[in-house]
């Protein structure tokens, strides 16, 4: 997270009775970090409106110097009040879909320019690494299809079964349940093996957040993620864990300050309902749709580990 803050950088800043920086002294009164997501604020407007989203600038303090992140983007995150994780899965998905074909319907000279783009881009690849599909025949691929729907124990023994990972071409190779995917492995179910975007969901608890909602197995949780060609995961989502002592248990199982997060658990204490939502990277679908190749090209000023010139 990037800590925002008025106080002096040099040293002297005022100090408090342990030594450490008095936030006390600082511009909001405390310890103040820039937005990850609008995710816990909008579950209080969704007990309120029953379905609502946000869209804002998020930030990730990640050094991750990819062509598919940025250190500040723009995400959507739509939360609704009685869904639970089939509802949410059929949501996400419905929701490309409609983009994706009202882009189609509304800016076919743009998408023609964009695919003549990719084409003459692709051809200087190496035939191994060229997309099997063009930009226009990918989009009315995804508008026309179910996505693949499975579990991440049923991606884990794909990959784990595939070719790619027993002759070691994965650089992070899959050992059993338990592994948290990276997008190589993302990207090799929806590439090789379904060939279409697919929707996992029910991961492993130790690797998601302590909002999700836990499974009845005690080993996973209702959370679900869509990746899509060329980009990996565009949409991660999750139904939410509305029973406040299963909330309590797990946020202090993870370490998170339940005291700070009073007015989150106070929507749990006073009526709660079951509830999901998801968050969907703007600029990545923004690339999915126009076949850039980075990111860095879909937003007006980039910034990224190393580069704030705007």
């Amino acid at each position: 997270m990037f800590k925002v803050t008025t106080l002096p950088l040099d040293g002297t800043a005022p100090k408090n009775e342990e030594g450490n920086i008095n936030f006390k002294e600082d511009f909001f009164g405390r310890s103040t970090n820039l937005t990850v997501s609008g995710q816990l604020e909008g579950e209080l407007a969704a007990m309120a409106f029953s379905d609502i989203y946000t869209f804002g600038p998020t930030f990730r303090a990640e050094n991750s110097n990819t062509t598919r992140h940025l250190a500040e983007f723009w995400m959507i995150e739509p939360e609704m009040a009685f869904y639970d994780l089939e509802d949410n899965m059929n949501l996400a998905e419905e929701f490309i879909k409609y983009v994706i074909k009202y882009a189609m319907d509304n800016n076919k000279d743009d998408l023609d320019f964009l695919a003549q783009r990719l084409e003459e881009e692709e051809k200087q690849k190496p035939q191994t690494e060229r997309s099997e599909m063009g930009l226009l025949e990918k989009l009315a691929f995804v508008v026309e299809n179910d996505f693949e729907r499975l579990t991440y124990t049923e991606a884990i023994n794909i990959l784990k079964e595939s070719n790619h990972n027993k002759k070691k071409k994965f650089q992070y190779l899959i050992e059993g349940w338990g592994t948290d995917l990276q997008s190589e492995h993302e990207r090799y179910l929806v590439e090789k093996h379904f060939k279409k975007p697919v929707i996992l969901t029910d991961y492993p608890k130790e690797i998601k957040s302590f909002y999700m909602r836990q499974n009845d197995d005690g080993k996973t949780v209702a959370a679900m993620d869509i990746l899509a060609p060329g980009i990996g995961e565009i949409v991660g989502g999750s139904q939410r864990e509305e029973r406040l002592d299963k909330l309590t248990e797990r946020m202090k199982e993870m370490h998170v300050p339940v005291d700070e997060l009073w007015w989150y658990l106070d929507t749990r204490k006073f009526g709660a309902c079951p509830h999901a939502g998801f968050g969907l990277g703007f600029e990545r679908l923004v690339q999915f749709v126009t076949g850039m190749g980075n990111i860095r090209d879909v937003i007006p000023f980039p910034r990224y580990p190393k580069s704030a010139e705007f």
